[in-house]
């Protein structure tokens, strides 16, 4: 999967240029101003029940945001609907039951991670009910350097259990730069319940905008 240049760096390589003219200080570095977003935010119109789930139709909406070392409360419970939060890198995939399921890092605002070629990895196991959690599989690399007989660096491997909609923290470990994942699954029974996801997406992203 091709991954496009990030933002920051090309706003970076414009500075570049046009500071060969300008004798102003340089403005922050784009990677080290904060980012804040709602994550793990509910989606009204996926609501289940505990009716049984047809493995041949459903699918799953995995939202996976690094949030770094920030203080999260305990027990989180439903904080985050209200609560905005500073993160480092974010990452969105639809895994199909039992299939392994890989995309990139689709955003990186840190100095961390903003030149690293990280992909994040997903198998999902869905319940027999809607009202159980999924089990999943999270894997998270690093690239593969140009050297011969050069592998791609394992940051992250692990097993969790997420309930629908709700989400679930993962110790990233020193090897994503330390801190928090919030993992958050929700679950697409048929086809056009994606479309009711990207609906969600949508409202939030204008409820970010209004903050």
């Amino acid at each position: 999967m091709r991954v496009s240049l990030p933002v920051p760096v090309l706003l970076v390589l414009a500075w570049s240029a046009a500071s060969a003219c300008k004798k102003d200080p340089p403005p922050e570095a784009p990677e080290n101003v904060e980012r804040t977003a709602f994550v793990a935010q509910p989606c009204p119109e996926l609501a289940l029940g505990s009716e049984p789930l047809d493995a041949a139709n459903a699918r799953l909406f995995v939202e996976i945001v690094d949030v770094g070392a920030q203080g999260l409360p305990s027990p989180l419970g439903r904080w985050l609907d209200d609560n905005a939060v500073t993160f480092r890198s974010s990452a969105n995939l639809i895994a199909f039951p039992n299939v392994p399921t890989s995309a990139p890092w689709a955003q990186c605002v840190d100095a961390v991670c903003k030149d690293a070629k990280r992909s994040v990895h997903v198998t999902a196991r869905l319940p027999d009910s809607a009202s159980e959690p999924v089990e999943l599989a999270l894997h998270i690399e690093e690239a593969a350097g140009d050297g011969a007989g050069s592998a791609a660096k394992a940051l992250l491997d692990t097993t969790l259990r997420a309930p629908n909609q709700e989400p679930v923290i993962v110790s990233s470990g020193a090897a994503l730069g330390g801190g928090s994942l919030v993992v958050t699954a929700y679950l697409l029974r048929r086809f056009d319940d994606l479309h009711r996801m990207l609906e969600c997406k949508e409202r939030q992203k204008a409820r970010e905008e209004r903050r």
